[in-house]
């Protein structure tokens, strides 16, 4: 009888401690693609306003402004 009490207590800590691990693993499975990838750092000067957008993987910088509102990234000058 007592046998058995310790085989279901580490059944189930075994069982805990897989479902921990898979839980850990899964977590960490999303790709890094685009997070973090933008940094922008914004001004107001008078009526003007604007901000510098920089591409942290090919360090591409570009000045935003209202002329190039909603345009993708690669089309701003």
């Amino acid at each position: 009888m007592r046998h058995h009490v310790w085989t279901d207590r580490i059944a189930c800590f075994v069982f805990g401690a897989l479902t921990v691990l898979g839980l850990l693993l899964l977590t960490g499975a999303a790709p890094q693609g685009a997070i973090g990838r933008y940094q922008i750092s914004a001004w107001v000067r008078g009526q003007f306003v604007g901000a510098m957008v920089v591409d942290t993987t090919t360090g591409a910088v570009k000045y935003v402004d209202s002329t190039s509102e909603g345009k993708p990234f690669g089309d701003i000058p």
